[in-house]
């Protein structure tokens, strides 16, 4: 009998109540348990990049009551290495931690597209290339998993903006649905078999993620034939009726009087019909066994080995994006100035629900004296707000003079890249930016190193000599970034998102943010390096890009076909330098003279080697069918184009070193045709992406929806922003804004942030916001305040409010 066998025999011995337990949770953080089976309540946690396990009878919606980990780099920094032998080494130990703290889900990784270079979850999130966020995914799903413990993939799907999160419609037409916003879980999902999946907040289409019966039922049980358990992510549930009959399994968090009755009554009333129910409480049962069993895995929690690989992380992603005069690296002889606040006070992580209480946490200003370097330090700028401070400034140049080699630390102070709002354009705080220009009238030797988890315009790139981007590189960060600095170790990160001149060159922000109804994806499957390669706009710098302190030769390309049809390539990498270094060789593939729209190139295998001196390898990058397809909507399936595609290899999307042809047989089926109707699409060397209404609904397939939701009458999805005109809806806001600057005990730049997250938030939230100490009746009983039905209001709030 397998697990699956196992827990639905106990399903049928379970009462009615007892099943809908199972599908709510009994807090913020645990499941439902049953002792008479020996079935156990399991805790789930949030990651991505650390555990972060909290008190669950703390008040807060974030917590300061958090566990000790190691906090890795972001997602960001992970997807840069372009190494999933590390990444699944991380994955290990994020299991470990997670066994010693007995947590048995860990929410962990986010795979969802950098759509926007301005999301201010990006960090979180591995690339804007499905590819490689579903190849970095499935390798850290397999480690975490080989510890018995289950990973959550997130957030199925396309939630790509903070703005309207909770609320938002995402609508996407199905070749950009299925080649980019679904591909990378496909990926992941089908190499690791994540134990669980998380539903996005957002609507997908016209229907919420957790009741979404195409995205659950169609795409991930049908046709990936994925058999895990399926959650929300936490208060991510419009209907729970919906939910569990569109296939959740599980909705988070849950509160024990309140949610589970629901569903009870809703079996009780023909509303869901037992037989799913049965089938959502097997699959939460089945999670849970899976859990029982993996405490048999033997394990360890070795702490100093995590740090040192949250080290070898960070140093393995920092990006070399400029060194002139080879600069780079610099010697602990020299006479050096260190400039910036964030040489002593980095920034290592982005706020939200994955903050990690770090076990350990260092910088840089520590890492340069513990080499025994000769330096001298001036903080440059204040991280409390982002005005220019003479003072400080003068004092930053009298660092400066006469020194070897000046290092200007600069980058995005923590309050700009959070879970909950979006940041507002790509610039770095006006003082950062000065110093860049100061400084360099006082010393040429520059080297200015940038922290920060997502774009960052750089209108001074060609000022420094050198620029290092660390990312957020978790608690190793500073003594990573010395190494680096001091040539201990050779940077070979690559970008994995493009790094454009400026934030109107993307073109999905000339759709943002949509309104609280709806977000149109115009842009199609132009993401990217996708849509830059495609329009061959100048960029900053390009997807895969990175520099290195050695040098490397691309040499004897070769491509065959093997014994299964499939395409082999090989390519020989030569370190044709001095200094032994690592090469990330990218293969990108082309169909050229398509009847579609298509990008000119898409990334299709990677491979990071390491090579000393004069060393050379052959690597060779396997290639089978899907890597030649596009989503056919007539066919509803991937389909291969007939004709000739190249195969490019180089060491970024801009730098292809090698490229060949090759004839590639398709499927007999008629490629879909809109170049009449949608001509924007097909001409991108033309001029810029900016589809009309028409054009984006032809490739669509249908009209687009428009606004459905007026502000009144108000609903458990109005938001605060809605109540602004209300009766009592300022005396309300202002109420919400006094709590929460209480909460961030008077940080005024704090409070800014928290304030602005909070406005989009619907009413259904503060169940979750308040931990239940606000029952969703009291809930609906204030949207019948709002409604003025002030008597019926009144009455469910007192009846069903507890004391907070």
């Amino acid at each position: 009998m397998n697990l699956y066998e196992e827990a639905s025999s106990i399903v049928k011995r379970l009462s009615l109540e007892e099943k809908c337990k199972f599908c709510c949770g009994i807090d913020f953080w645990e499941t439902f348990g049953i002792e008479k089976f020996n079935i156990p309540s399991i805790m789930l946690c949030d990651g991505p990049h650390g555990l972060r396990k909290e008190d669950p009878e703390n008040f807060m919606l974030i917590s300061t009551k958090v566990v000790k980990s190691t906090c890795f780099p972001t997602a960001t920094a992970l997807a840069s290495t372009f190494d999933e032998k590390l990444i699944n080494r991380m994955g290990k130990a994020l299991g470990e931690e997670c066994r010693k703290e007995d947590v048995a889900v860990l929410l962990s990784p986010g795979i969802n597209i950098k759509r926007l270079p301005i999301c201010g979850r990006n960090f979180e999130y591995f690339s804007e290339d499905p590819y490689l966020s579903g190849k970095m995914g499935a390798a850290l799903i397999k480690g975490i998993q080989s510890k018995g413990v289950a990973a959550c993939i997130k957030h199925f799907a396309a939630n790509n903006q903070e703005k309207y999160r909770m609320t938002v419609n995402s609508i996407i037409d199905e070749r950009a649905l299925r080649e980019i916003y679904l591909k990378g879980f496909e990926i992941a999902i089908k190499e690791s078999n994540p134990w669980s999946v998380m539903m996005a907040y957002n609507k997908l289409n016209g229907h919420y993620c957790s009741e979404n019966k195409y995205l659950i039922q169609s795409v991930l049980r049908n046709e990936w034939n994925y058999k895990g358990c399926i959650t929300s992510d936490w208060g991510g549930v419009n209907n729970i009726i919906s939910s569990i009959n569109n296939g959740l399994n599980i909705e988070m968090p849950g509160y024990k009087d309140d949610y589970y009755k629901v569903l009870q009554n809703a079996v009780k009333n023909n509303d869901i019909n037992e037989e799913i129910l049965n089938k959502s409480v097997s699959r939460v049962i089945e999670l849970i066994l899976k859990y029982k069993e993996g405490k048999k895995i033997p394990y360890k929690c070795n702490f100093q080995e995590h740090i040192n690989l949250a080290e070898e992380i960070a140093e393995s992603s920092a990006v070399l994006l400029k060194n002139d005069d080879n600069i780079l690296p610099g010697n602990k002889l020299q006479n050096i100035g260190i400039i910036g606040r964030l040489a002593k006070e980095p920034v290592y992580q982005g706020l939200g629900s994955s903050n990690v209480n770090p076990n350990t946490i260092d910088n840089a200003y520590d890492a340069f004296i513990n080499n025994n370097c000769n330096i001298h330090y001036a903080d440059g700028y204040s991280l409390k707000n982002d005005e220019i401070d003479e003072l400080l400034v003068k004092e930053s140049i009298e660092i400066a003079k006469n020194k070897d080699i000046v290092y200007l630390f600069v980058g995005l102070p923590k309050y700009y890249e959070a879970e909950g709002y979006d940041r507002k354009n790509l610039k770095l705080p006006n003082s950062h930016n000065n110093l860049v220009y100061e400084i360099s009238k006082i010393n040429k030797n520059l080297v200015v190193i940038l922290q920060g988890g997502s774009v960052m315009e750089m209108p001074w790139s060609h000022i420094p000599k050198a620029i290092l981007l660390t990312h957020l590189s978790g608690c190793r960060g500073g003594n990573a970034t010395v190494n680096l600095l001091l040539g201990k170790k050779n940077p070979s990160g690559k970008l994995s998102e493009t790094y454009a001149n400026k934030l109107e060159d993307y073109p999905s922000m000339r759709f943002y943010p949509g309104d609280k109804d709806n977000l149109e994806y115009r842009e199609s499957i132009f993401v990217g390096y996708r849509y830059f390669d495609s329009t061959k706009i100048k960029v900053k710098y390009p997807f895969g890009f990175g520099l290195s302190y050695t040098t490397f030769q691309y040499s004897n390309m070769k491509v065959r076909y093997n014994n299964k049809n499939n395409i082999e390539v090989s390519i020989t990498i030569t370190n044709s330098g001095n200094m032994e270094g690592k090469e990330v060789i990218q293969l990108y593939i082309s169909c050229l003279n398509s009847k579609l729209f298509r990008a000119k190139q898409e990334l299709k295998g990677f491979k990071k080697i390491n090579l000393m001196p004069k060393e050379s390898k052959e690597v060779t990058f396997i290639l089978d069918e899907d890597c030649f397809t596009y989503y056919n909507i007539q066919t509803n399936k991937f389909e291969v184009e007939e004709g000739q595609y190249a195969i490019n290899i180089g060491s970024s999307c801009r730098d292809i070193k090698y490229s060949t042809v090759i004839n590639k047989k398709g499927s007999n089926v008629k490629t879909p045709d809109y170049k009449g109707k949608s001509p924007v699409y097909y001409e991108l060397y033309k001029k810029e992406l900016n589809p009309s209404k028409l054009e984006f609904e032809n490739i669509y397939g249908k009209e687009l929806p428009i606004a459905t939701n007026p502000p009144y009458p108000f609903t458990m999805n109005s938001t605060i922003n809605d109540i602004k005109n209300a009766y009592g809806g300022n005396l309300i806001i202002s109420a919400i804004n006094k709590k929460a600057y209480k909460v961030i005990n008077g940080d005024k730049l704090m409070e800014i942030t928290v304030r602005e997250s909070l406005n989009d938030q619907p009413f259904r939230l503060m169940v979750m916001a308040t931990r239940g100490a606000i029952s969703r009746k009291s809930v609906l009983g204030f949207v019948d305040l709002l409604n003025k039905h002030y008597v019926k209001g009144l009455l469910q709030i007192l009846r069903n409010t507890k004391r907070l």
